[in-house]
């Protein structure tokens, strides 16, 4: 029987969570997980094995926590034009929280990757592959309720879309300009308008700079 945690995993994982997003995977010492999460290196290791083992715990509590509700926003709009709409107004609002890192971590590690060689580059792209699944779902039904045109290729539209996220992603932590951000939104829903019969909502379009 497994002995318990002498620690609240939750927060450890919430502060190491913070420093690889801020830092990536690369940029992060054991030495800056002690410090962040008040924790021993001896902990860590019997709780998650090693320094990749604590990452992929720390993406499975990014995706619960935070991705997860990104995709089940989408999921639970009524229409897919919706859906996709409130995906792009609230990761305009994660990319302007002054609360959250830049960008996002699963974005800011997966530039370091190396095209799921590893068991960590394989996480990342799995967690990549739920938001393209997620739109996926999303667009097939669109389809199958004559939103979306027939001929849409649902595949190819999530994958963009997934490209657009990560993009922004990049964009966010490199410049933070929100106003660029919003650009990119307004070009994703002129590109997607033509394929939906049915819009009676729109991807928001550019926002003015807070502050």
């Amino acid at each position: 029987m497994a002995r318990p945690r002498a620690f609240n995993e939750r927060e450890v994982l919430e502060r190491a969570m913070r420093l690889f997003w801020q830092r990536g995977y690369g940029g992060v010492s054991f030495a800056d997980l002690e410090a962040a999460t008040g924790i021993l290196r001896t902990s860590i290791y019997a709780a998650y094995g090693d320094k990749e083992g604590l990452f992929i715990a720390v993406v499975d509590h990014y995706d619960a926590h935070y991705s997860a509700q990104l995709r089940a926003a989408l999921r639970a709009a009524p229409t897919a034009w919706d859906g996709i709409a409130g995906y792009f107004a609230r990761l305009l609002a994660a990319f302007g929280d002054p609360s959250l890192p830049l960008g996002c971590l699963v974005t800011n590690v997966a530039v370091e990757g190396d095209r799921g060689e590893s068991r960590l580059g394989r996480r990342i792209a799995a967690s990549i592959a739920l938001a393209e699944d997620a739109f996926v779902e999303v667009l097939t039904r669109a389809q199958a309720h004559g939103e979306l045109l027939a001929e849409a290729d649902a595949r190819a539209l999530a994958r963009h879309l997934v490209a657009v996220t990560h993009g922004m992603s990049v964009l966010a932590k490199a410049s933070g300009d929100r106003a660029a951000l919003a650009d990119v939104v307004a070009s994703t829903r002129a590109a997607l308008r033509p394929l939906f019969r049915a819009t009676a909502e729109v991807l928001p379009g550019p926002a003015r700079r807070a502050g």
